[in-house]
């Protein structure tokens, strides 16, 4: 991830221009107003707005000190995967080497692989420099960290040892080739090798989710008490603190709430008290008299043992894709959680020799951000298809790759079922609450959410 020159200067441009037409229509300022308050001519806005010259960080503070808006507010993202696909090749990655140390000794070499600005993965392989010669988590070869702001999701190399560290006590997993785990943020955790003559690294790719950005600004800026306000944890007393909060947002009291649902005012009070749990028919109703989908009202399942949930080789469940007898892949489902329905890492084993690579039936294609990691010795050829366009490339072992949502992509390789990439996909930005928005706004509109490019009054 090098370079100096900037990255995509006229897209970031006309994007700052489209954020600052934005906010002042959302304030109703036509451009002399605009002007007015930023301390600079008409001429200088509307050039500013209509995208002819790139908007100057000084007026970006101006805004931010008069109006109602953030500085973030007024800064757009820069996209450096025109094409879709970005591919980090093994030699540069080797050229990003650095140890790090722990407590006085070199711990990890880490080496980064495939990153994009438009996606929160930052994923690093990393070689576990200290090597233990039993499974205890006080080894004086085991340092530990204390826990980071982003999720992990982790694939096995080699004889690792996997220690985390749970308010129960530390537990240590021994780890092999192809196993894998996810865990949650801020959970202390360290890694060792178990063999001095054997490879040993793990593929450690971290991402943001839905902790990072927008939602971690309003919550810093709102304080810890709101924040703790806004944590709901998964478990028996998920569902009563959902309806409380719709009877909160609505100032209904709970006795109208059962006379709009029809349901008891005994029952409505068990509800809200966790005694007893909703029925299906009792959640249609109830999400009927609120006026919300019933999926609003539906607590997440906690499937995690503690911080973390891990995967053996031997256990993950596996099919072919598209299916067999045609099918092109064989699928591996590594470690997951519901906590992250829209997070799913994958093995994936192409059964296609590599001359009959090409976007066909057989292309894979998501909805998520993805990331890419040949973790075999085979080369895998692939081709995809982004806006009307078409590519083809390669990735050697050790290579690895970013894919923009919805890219179709096919994988071959010379030595059908030897080649193994491993996948991991993420949802972005993009909630499943703003795609319902965006098919839902005025018809046509699309354009102009993406870029307003002038007064809407």
């Amino acid at each position: 991830m090098s370079g100096d020159e900037p990255v995509d200067e006229e897209g970031f441009r006309l994007r700052g221009a489209a954020l600052l037409r934005s906010a002042a229509n959302d304030l109703k300022r036509d451009d002399a107003a605009a002007a007015a308050d930023l301390g600079v001519s008409v001429a200088d806005f509307a050039a500013y707005a209509e995208g002819r010259r790139a908007v100057p960080g000084e007026l970006v503070r101006r805004a931010a000190a008069v109006w109602p808006v953030n500085e973030a507010d007024l800064l757009p993202w820069r996209d450096d995967c025109p094409d879709g696909v970005v591919i980090h090749r093994l030699a540069d990655s080797i050229a990003s080497a650095r140890v790090l140390t722990r407590g006085g000794i070199d711990y990890y070499e880490y080496r980064d692989t495939a990153m994009s600005r438009v996606a929160s993965f930052r994923p690093e392989w990393i070689k576990m420099l200290s090597v233990v010669d039993d499974d205890d988590p006080a080894h004086p070869g085991v340092r530990w960290n204390k826990g980071h702001l982003l999720y992990q999701f982790t694939y096995f190399v080699g004889p690792v040892n996997y220690y985390v560290r749970e308010p129960e006590g530390d537990r240590v997993l021994r780890m092999d080739t192809g196993d894998s785990v996810w865990g949650v943020p801020y959970s202390p955790h360290t890694f060792t090798s178990r063999s001095a003559g054997e490879e040993a690294y793990i593929l450690a790719l971290t991402y943001g989710g839905e902790l990072v950005g927008d939602a971690q600004r309003e919550l810093a800026a709102l304080g810890a008490e709101t924040a703790a306000n806004f944590a709901r944890a998964p478990g028996g007393l998920t569902f009563p603190a959902i309806l409380q909060d719709f009877l909160n947002a609505l100032a209904l009291p709970a006795d109208r709430l059962a006379a709009l649902s029809g349901l008891s005012e005994e029952r409505v009070a068990d509800l809200l008290d966790g005694a007893v749990a909703p029925a299906p028919e009792e959640i249609t109703r109830l999400a009927v008299a609120l006026r919300v989908s019933p999926r609003d009202l539906m607590p997440i399942k906690r499937d995690v043992v503690g911080s973390i949930r891990h995967c053996r080789a031997g256990e993950a469940r596996e099919w072919r894709y598209p299916s067999s007898p045609q099918a092109a892949y064989r699928i591996r489902e590594l470690a997951g959680s519901s906590l992250h329905p829209h997070t799913r890492a994958l093995e994936i084993i192409p059964l296609a020799a590599a001359d009959r690579v090409a976007p066909s039936s057989s292309s894979l294609r998501t909805y998520q951000h993805q990331y890419v990691y040949n973790v075999s010795s085979q080369t895998a050829d692939l081709a995809w298809r982004f806006e009307g366009r078409s590519f083809r490339d390669r990735l050697d072992p050790g290579d690895s790759a970013y894919l923009k949502p919805f890219v179709e992509v096919a994988f071959a390789s010379e030595r059908p079922d030897a080649c193994r990439l491993l996948s991991l996909r993420i949802g972005g930005r993009v909630t499943p609450e703003t795609r319902t928005a965006l098919g839902t706004i005025y018809p046509g509109s699309l354009p102009r959410y993406l870029r307003e490019n002038g007064r809407w009054y």
